[in-house]
């Protein structure tokens, strides 16, 4: 059976941050970013916390149908 899932990249602000707490998909180019393999999602992932210079900030992977539902 195929795996149909897609994973976003969400980002997640601490109640410290400068602009107070918050959880978002990842928009980059006016879309979502997701990808349609896990391990690439969690590669990018990987990337975008190695880069972080604030402490308050982080990113992570779900299922973009559990995500986008209970965001709503």
């Amino acid at each position: 059976m195929a795996n149909n899932s897609r994973y976003i990249i969400w980002a997640h602000r601490d109640a410290e941050s400068l602009f107070g707490a918050a959880t978002n998909p990842v928009i980059r180019n006016g879309v979502l970013l997701f990808f349609d393999d896990e391990i690439c999602a969690r590669g990018e992932c990987d990337r975008l916390n190695a880069h972080l210079g604030n402490p308050h900030v982080y990113y992570s992977v779900e299922v973009a149908q559990d995500r986008v539902s209970a965001h709503k």
